[in-house]
C-alpha cells in the first residue's frame, strides 16, 4: 500500500513539475543563502579580524532576516501550489481515497521536496562558501588567506530551521484538504468569481497610511527622530500599499466603469472588467511585489553608496589625518604653545607636516523658546547643539562651504548655519540680543555634530572675544556642570600608512603624559583617520555585503512571486478568454485585451515602487547623513543605477513569465 502512495506522490510531482521545479529551486537557493550567512557569521577567520564584533553583529542580523523571510517566502509560494492542487485532490477524494490516504501522499511529496531543497541547498552552500568568504574578505580589506571548511553548526541550524518550515507547510496543506469538502476542492481554482465589493474604508485607510508615511519622510528633519520614525514610515507605507492594491484598485476600476463614454469602448471594456477580477484575486501578490521591489531598490542603493563613499565618510568623521581635541574648563593661552609643541614633536618623529589647521569653538546643548536660546531648564523642550564660532574658525572646521558662502558679521550680529532656523530676525543667546544677518540650512555632518539632539546650529559671531564672553557667562550659570571650550588642531603628514599610524600612536602617548599635569583640561585626546580606516571598512563593507546578499534574496523572492502569479492567472484567465471569443470578440481583440491587462498589472508594482523610493528619498538622505555620508550626489547615482538594473531584470522576468502565461492561456494568443 505504501508503494502506491510513493508512486502517486512521484506522479503528482512529475505532472506538476511546472509548479514544483521552481518551488524546489527557490527553496534550494534560500537554504543555500541561509547556510552561507550562518557559515560566515561563525567563521573563525572573521572572528580574529579587526572589528570582528561589529561584523559578527551585522552577519548575525543577516541570519535572522534570511530566516524570517524564508518562512514568509516558502509559505507564500506553497500557497500557489496548494491552490492549483485543490481540484486534483478533490478528484482523488471523489474517486474513493480517504483524506488520511491523501494526507500520506502530501507527506511523501513534502518529504521529497524538503530533502531536495535542504540537501541541495546545503551542498550548494558548502560549494560556494569559500568564494563568498573570499568576496567578504576582499570587501573588508582583510589579507588573511582563506581555507576551505564546513560549518557543521551551520548545517545543524539549517536542517532544524527548514525541517520545521517544511513540516509546517505540510500541516497547512493537510488542514486545507482536511477542512474542505470534495466539492469545494473541485471548485478550488474558481472560488470567488463574484464581482468584488468596493471597500471604501479600506481604500481611505490605505490613502491615509500612505499619506502619513510620505509626510513623515518629507518633513522629518530631526536627526534623532529620523532613526525612530523611519521604521514607522516603512510600516505605514507597507500597510497603505496592501490596502490600496486590495481595495483602492477595485474602487478606481469601478469609478472608470461608471464613466460610460470611457467604459463602453471596445479597447477599454474588456480591459477594465478583466482587471477588476484580476485585482480581486491577485492584489496581495501585486502589493508584495511592490514592497519587495522597493526593498531591493532601497537596500542595495543605500549599502552600495555607503561602501562607495567610504572615503567621503572617513573625511567627514576625521577631517584631518591627525586630529587633536582639547576641552578646557578654563581658558588657557598656553594651549596655543602646546599646539606648537605637538607640531615640533611630529617633525621630531621623522614626519613632515604638509598641512596644518587650527580652530576653536564653544559647543552647548540649548533649548529654543521663541527667539531665545537658553540653557536647558525644561526636560520636555526641544534641544539643539549650538556651536558658537567665528567666521575664520567655522571655515577651518568644515570643508563644505567656502568664503563666499559665509559672510563677515558685525558686532552684535550673527549668521546661523545648520538646521532650519525657526526663529525671527533676532536671537537672544544667554540674555544677549543679536541681529540675524543670514540663515543657511545645511546638513553639516562632521566630528562636531555627533551629539546633536534636535539638530545643530553653527552661530557665526564677530570675534573670538564674543565666544569667550559667552563661555564665561555659561560657566557662571552652570558652575561645575559648565561646557568646555574646545580647541582643535589638525595635521596632514607625509609617509606611509604604517608610519602615519605609528606617529599618531606616539603622539597619543605624549598627550596622555601631558594631561597628568593639566588641571584646566576636561579632556584631551588624539584621533587619526588612518587608524580608524579599517573599522570603517568593517562596518560599511559588512553592510554592503549584507545589502547585496539580502537584495539578491528579495529579488529572487520577487521573481518567484511574479512567476507563480503569472501561472496562477494563466489558469484562471484561460476560460474567460475562451468565453470572450464565443460571445463574438475577434481573436485579435482578445489578444490585445490580454496584452493590455498583463502589461498594466505587471508594471503597476514597479511604478508604485519607484514612487515609494522617491517619497522616501528625503528621509533616506538624512539617514545616510547620520551614517557620515553627506554626498547626496553619490547616493542619487547609486539609486538611479540600481533602478535601471532592476528595471532591466524586471523586464526580462516579465518576458520570460509572460511566455508561460501565454502557453497556458492557449489559442487566444497563438492563432
Amino acid at each position: 500500500m505504501n508503494k502506491i502512495y510513493v508512486r502517486l506522490a512521484k506522479t503528482n510531482m512529475r505532472n506538476n513539475r511546472q509548479l514544483y521545479v521552481p518551488y524546489i529551486l527557490s527553496g534550494l537557493i534560500t537554504v543555500a543563502m541561509f547556510y552561507l550567512m550562518t557559515f560566515l557569521s561563525g567563521n573563525e577567520g572573521l572572528a580574529h579580524a579587526r572589528g570582528a564584533e561589529m561584523i559578527g553583529r551585522i552577519l548575525s542580523f543577516g541570519v535572522g532576516i534570511i530566516g524570517i523571510f524564508s518562512y514568509i517566502f516558502i509559505f507564500y509560494t506553497n500557497s500557489f501550489i496548494s491552490k492549483r492542487r485543490k481540484k486534483e485532490i478533490g478528484i482523488y477524494n471523489i474517486l474513493g481515497m480517504e483524506k488520511r490516504h491523501i494526507g500520506k501522499v502530501l507527506a511523501i511529496e513534502t518529504l521529497y521536496t524538503s530533502v531536495l531543497a535542504i540537501g541541495g541547498g546545503i551542498i550548494g552552500g558548502i560549494i560556494f562558501s569559500k568564494l563568498m568568504l573570499m568576496f567578504l574578505y576582499r570587501i573588508l580589506d582583510i589579507t588573511t588567506s582563506v581555507s576551505f571548511e564546513i560549518s557543521w553548526q551551520g548545517i545543524e541550524y539549517t536542517i532544524v530551521l527548514f525541517g520545521i518550515l517544511y513540516f509546517l507547510t505540510f500541516l497547512y496543506n493537510y488542514m486545507q484538504m482536511k477542512l474542505a469538502n470534495p466539492m469545494e476542492l473541485l471548485r478550488g481554482g474558481n472560488v470567488g468569481e463574484k464581482e468584488p465589493k468596493t471597500k471604501v474604508l479600506m481604500t481611505l485607510a490605505g490613502m491615509v497610511c500612505l499619506g502619513i508615511g510620505y509626510y513623515i519622510a518629507f518633513t522629518t528633519e530631526n536627526p534623532l527622530k529620523v532613526l525612530t520614525l523611519f521604521f514607522l514610515a516603512v510600516v505605514l507605507v507597507i500597510i497603505g500599499t496592501y490596502f490600496l492594491f486590495i481595495a483602492g484598485s477595485i474602487a478606481l476600476l469601478k469609478l472608470m466603469r461608471k464613466n460610460k463614454k470611457f467604459y463602453y469602448n471596445k479597447k477599454h471594456f474588456t480591459a477594465v472588467s478583466g482587471m477588476l477580477y484580476r485585482m480581486k484575486q491577485n492584489a496581495a501578490g501585486l502589493a508584495s511585489i511592490c514592497i519587495l521591489s522597493t526593498m531591493v531598490l532601497v537596500v542595495i542603493s543605500m549599502t552600495v553608496s555607503m561602501f562607495a563613499g567610504i572615503g567621503d565618510e572617513l573625511l567627514s568623521r576625521y577631517p584631518n589625518e591627525i586630529n587633536v581635541y582639547s576641552y578646557e574648563k578654563t581658558l588657557d593661552d598656553n594651549e596655543l604653545k602646546n599646539q606648537e609643541e605637538i607640531a615640533a614633536f611630529i617633525e621630531k618623529s621623522g614626519r613632515k607636516i604638509e598641512k596644518k589647521v587650527g580652530y576653536s569653538y564653544l559647543s552647548m546643548l540649548m533649548q529654543m523658546q521663541g527667539d531665545k536660546l537658553e540653557l536647558p531648564s525644561d526636560t520636555s523642550a526641544d534641544k539643539y547643539t549650538v556651536n558658537m564660532v567665528t567666521r575664520e574658525n567655522f571655515l577651518a572646521m568644515q570643508k563644505v562651504l567656502g568664503k563666499k558662502d559665509v559672510p563677515e558679521v558685525a558686532e552684535h550680529t550673527v549668521a546661523i548655519y545648520g538646521s532650519k532656523w525657526n526663529g525671527g530676525k533676532t536671537v537672544t543667546i544667554l540674555g544677549e540680543k543679536y541681529k540675524v544677518a543670514k540663515t543657511h540650512v545645511h546638513e553639516l555632518r562632521d566630528a562636531y555634530t555627533n551629539s546633536e539632539v534636535q539638530g545643530a546650529y553653527y552661530i557665526i559671531v564677530d570675534s573670538e572675544k564674543t565666544v569667550e564672553e559667552l563661555f564665561e557667562k555659561q560657566k557662571k550659570l552652570l558652575g561645575d556642570h559648565a561646557y568646555s571650550f574646545c580647541r582643535v588642531s589638525g595635521y596632514e603628514i607625509d609617509g606611509t600608512k604604517a608610519q602615519k599610524v605609528a606617529c599618531e600612536e606616539k603622539l597619543g602617548k605624549l598627550i596622555e603624559k601631558q594631561n597628568e599635569n593639566r588641571s584646566n583640561l576636561e579632556n584631551r585626546y588624539v584621533e587619526g583617520r588612518l587608524s580608524h580606516e579599517q573599522n570603517f571598512y568593517t562596518i560599511y563593507g559588512g553592510l554592503f555585503f549584507l545589502g547585496i546578499f539580502l537584495g539578491s534574496m528579495f529579488l529572487m523572492v520577487t521573481v518567484m512571486i511574479i512567476f507563480y502569479k503569472q501561472i496562477s492567472e494563466g489558469y484562471d484567465d484561460r476560460q474567460r478568454y475562451e468565453i470572450m471569443e464565443k460571445v463574438g470578440m475577434s481573436n485579435q481583440e482578445v489578444k490585445v485585451s490580454i496584452q493590455s491587462q498583463v502589461r498594466i498589472v505587471f508594471f503597476l508594482p514597479l511604478v508604485m515602487a519607484a514612487i515609494h523610493v522617491t517619497a522616501a528619498f528625503p528621509m533616506i538622505r538624512r539617514l545616510l547623513v547620520l551614517l557620515n555620508l553627506s554626498n547626496t550626489g553619490l547616493f542619487v547615482k547609486c539609486l538611479v543605477i540600481t533602478l535601471l538594473v532592476f528595471m532591466l531584470i524586471y523586464y526580462l522576468v516579465f518576458r520570460l513569465t509572460s511566455r508561460a502565461y501565454y502557453r497556458i492561456v492557449g489559442n487566444q494568443v497563438n492563432k
